[in-house]
């Protein structure tokens, strides 16, 4: 089978070609089958009586996978031509081009490669010659290539680009077999189209002139080749079919474009003579993150979406629905790592609330990516606040955003049909927005919207702020965040952002005071948007961790509540047992060399306080660069001591030099030349969770510098 993919800007006559040429090659005896790719759908319409066919887009659209058949979609036409439409979406809803990918893939599973074929012609839209579009210059679908173009300058640029993108399929060989001047009557046309010939190297392999014919014979819905086979028009296109006869036996040779640069367009469209081009292939500009890299250093690889970084800011919120506009995968992908992290850690007593599955999505699919997407999501939105939801969060991901899909009209039509419900638009597009971060921001950025600041503040209530309240979620955390909070009489009003009702976030000014769960990064930037919107400043510490954070914390406290006397008790009550709990243990770490590398995320200044009280020599403490965000500035009581921007290979270089008896480190390293290793793990808030650290790293100094086993193995 050969195949022949004709091409041409819409409205040039490209489709009345095709049909005219179909007929011509099955009046010598060739078995043909044209397959139009366009969404105007009138490619085959003169074989078939003048009458459209149903296109395979419509199909599809209307037809489950298990009922579809071969015969619905192809049709055979004068001549005995065997015809198919691809069809396209509703005008300004879908992708036309991701059509034509599924309209080459629905005739290959129904068998439409397996049919007795000599030649097939695929005429195809070339105004645009995107992904979709260019399918039909692959080289599994084009053997060869017509242009059809006239004398205007937009065809030839067109035909121009046409030629650039069959550059991205080169195959090796040569494939263009020349182009078609289908005459509009211009001035000067034949010369504007031989002068852009020659200078893309490829011939003009016919003129065909403005005739009445054509509109008599398209009139009666019958090519001119069939209704007038004598005429100078039908001679011509004959001369066409007998050339794509012989390309097809390798009887005529077939070329490689060139095409125009931008100063040989600006000649062209001029009227000049055409200069000479710079014979350098176009160069193809590439995406810098998309190349393929040659080393993962220095590679910060996006955590997730900001797609589920709105989600996840919406789905603490308790009584907020999330509608995810997008395909069932997205769904589970971040329903089970929100809520199914949640389960796990709820199940060991480790996250104090229950997971809650308020999340519901449109099951976006590939047809929606040619249809739209927007009656799914009309649909789902409906169905959730007719079903009771009175608080919803519309996130979206890629698919609706590469498509287009109008998604703020359906949450503008929503609301007004439901003006008791609150709908939030949340159009991140999956990554378009941003990586996970950036998906949190546009989320809190909303959320505080809604936060009431004409609240007045009372006394005793206390807000706590982090991006993450891992460390306080298990019971036993909370219960100490709130026992160091009551020592003020102090009680928590909201924690923000986690596990919150819609009436708590409204009412977060309530509270006389905002306390940042740790001071990092992530909360201090959490912290100037709720600054930003609100005017309140944090308190001038953290929840602390560590003997030392707790005693500056306590006084600090103290001081603003008038409850001195209080803290001080605190504090001498606490520094009895972290003093008893070093002094147990001091033998084990005295003269032991230390390295501690952590993440800048994330401040290990109670660690560094810990091991000198120990007696431990830190010989390094290392800091690797945020996985999320560049330039983000360490926070640490030891900058004197801090390397920053710490490196692997740094630490292979410190291990080897340093001769450490014990890493701590965020990241499992294989350690060696007797050194322990032991993770950097979460201490909780307060002091208890530093003395069970304690207790840990006294264990891992207590097992052997070398496993039995390792030695064995050597």
């Amino acid at each position: 089978m050969f195949q022949v993919a004709i091409y041409g800007k819409g409205g040039i006559g490209k489709s009345t070609m095709a049909a005219n040429i179909s007929f011509s090659l099955a009046s010598r005896g060739k078995k043909v089958m044209q397959v139009g790719c366009d969404p105007k759908h009138d490619s085959t319409r003169l074989l078939l009586g003048g009458r459209a066919q149903t296109t395979v887009l419509d199909y599809v659209r209307t037809t489950p996978v298990f009922r579809r058949k071969l015969e619905d979609v192809v049709e055979v036409g004068s001549g005995g031509v065997i015809c198919a439409e691809a069809g396209g979406p509703e005008p300004g809803i879908g992708c036309a081009g991701r059509g034509i990918l599924t309209t080459f893939d629905t005739l290959k599973k129904l068998g439409a490669d397996s049919m007795d074929v000599d030649v097939k012609i695929y005429d195809v839209l070339g105004d645009v010659v995107c992904g979709g579009f260019a399918v039909p210059l692959r080289g599994e679908y084009a053997d060869a290539v017509i242009l059809v173009t006239s004398g205007e300058f937009m065809s030839m640029y067109a035909a121009n680009n046409i030629m650039k993108g069959l550059s991205n399929f080169d195959t090796g060989k040569p494939r263009v077999l020349g182009m078609i001047l289908n005459s509009r009557g211009v001035d000067g046309e034949e010369e504007s189209v031989r002068s852009f010939a020659a200078a893309a190297g490829i011939p003009v392999i016919a003129v065909i002139p403005r005739d009445d014919a054509f509109r008599d014979a398209e009139a009666n819905g019958h090519t001119v080749r069939e209704m007038h086979p004598e005429s100078e028009i039908s001679k011509r296109v004959d001369e066409i079919a007998t050339m794509i006869a012989d390309a097809a036996d390798g009887k005529r040779g077939l070329f490689y474009p060139k095409p125009l640069d931008d100063l040989q367009l600006s000649d062209l469209a001029a009227g000049r003579e055409i200069r000479p081009g710079s014979g350098a292939p176009t160069d193809r500009i590439a995406c810098p993150g998309c190349g393929r890299r040659t080393t993962i250093r220095d590679t910060r690889i996006m955590n997730s979406c900001a797609a589920y970084g709105a989600l996840s800011a919406f789905m603490r919120i308790t009584d907020f629905t999330v509608v995810l506009h997008g395909p069932r995968s997205c769904m589970y992908l971040m329903d089970m790592s929100h809520e199914g992290s949640s389960l796990h850690l709820h199940s060991r007593g480790l996250y104090d609330f229950p997971p809650r599955h308020n999340l519901v999505c449109t099951m976006m699919d590939d047809s929606v990516s040619i249809f739209g997407g927007v009656k799914m999501l009309e649909e789902c939105l409906e169905k959730t606040l007719s079903g009771g939801a009175d608080k919803v969060a519309v996130v979206t991901t890629c698919m609706p955003g590469i498509i287009g899909d109008d998604t703020a009209r359906v949450v503008e039509k929503a609301s007004a049909a439901h003006p008791e419900a609150i709908v939030v638009h949340m159009p991140t597009d999956g990554d378009v927005a941003g990586e996970y971060g950036d998906g949190v921001k546009m989320a809190v950025e909303s959320i505080l919207g809604m936060v009431d600041t004409s609240v007045e503040p009372e006394e005793g209530l206390v807000n706590l702020v982090g991006g993450s309240f891992f460390d306080i979620h298990s019971r036993r955390y909370a219960d100490e965040v709130d026992r160091m909070l009551a020592v003020f009489g102090e009680r928590i009003n909201c924690k923000f952002l986690d596990e919150m009702t819609y009436d708590t976030l409204v009412n977060y000014c309530r509270a006389s005071v905002d306390i940042l769960v740790a001071d990092v990064p992530g909360n201090r930037e959490l912290m100037s948007m709720i600054t930003e919107h609100t005017g309140r400043e944090p308190f001038q510490a953290p929840l602390p961790v560590g003997m030392s954070e707790y005693a500056e914390w306590m006084r600090l406290m103290g001081a603003r509540t008038g409850r001195s006397e209080d803290a001080e008790r605190e504090i001498a009550a606490a520094r009895r047992e972290y003093e008893e709990c070093v002094e147990r243990r001091r033998r084990r770490f005295e003269g032991k060399k230390v390295i501690v590398i952590s993440r800048m995320n994330r401040s290990s200044d109670w660690l560094v306080d810990l091991l000198m009280d120990l007696g431990a020599e830190i010989v390094r403490l290392g800091c690797f660069p945020s996985p999320r965000k560049d330039g983000v500035d360490a926070s640490s009581r030891y900058m004197d001591m801090l390397t920053e921007n710490y490196s692997l290979e740094m630490l292979e270089d410190d291990m080897e030099r340093l001769s450490p008896d014990l890493l701590i480190c965020d990241l499992v390293y294989p350690t060696r030349k007797g050194c322990r290793f032991a993770r950097i793990g979460k201490a909780g808030i307060g002091l208890r969770g530093v003395l069970d650290y304690a207790e840990y790293l006294e264990n891992i100094l207590r097992l052997p510098a070398t496993d039995g086993w390792r030695e064995a193995m050597r």
